[in-house]
């Protein structure tokens, strides 16, 4: 049984709901209903949750190790030191603090 499942009258389909709660003429809907139909599940199921994770860890580890590498190439070289790359250089520190400290 699926999360939106428990919503669903005796012998009733997804679309029938769906027209339930949102025929203006006949709406016969709960505000926990709508608010289900509205806003979807409160939790997502593991095999959304892992997927997602996934992506996320990966872009944050390659924002991580692509930053702080720029960061100590800038450093290291003098070469390097030309204002072209201070620009680039706190472009990457900003990008690196907003992936550790970020929301």
């Amino acid at each position: 049984m699926t999360d939106g499942e428990i919503y669903l009258r005796v012998n009733e389909t997804m679309g029938q709901f769906y027209r339930r709660c949102t025929n203006l003429t006949y709406f016969d809907c709960s505000e926990e209903e709508m608010l289900w139909w509205m806003m979807g599940p409160r939790r997502l199921s593991l095999h959304e949750i892992v997927p997602i994770s996934v992506v996320l860890l990966v872009i944050f580890v390659t924002g991580v190790a692509g930053n702080a590498a720029v960061c100590v190439v800038i450093v290291r070289h003098p070469a390097m030191h030309t204002a072209t790359n201070y620009y680039l250089f706190s472009l990457a520190l900003s990008d690196l603090l907003l992936l550790l400290f970020g929301e």
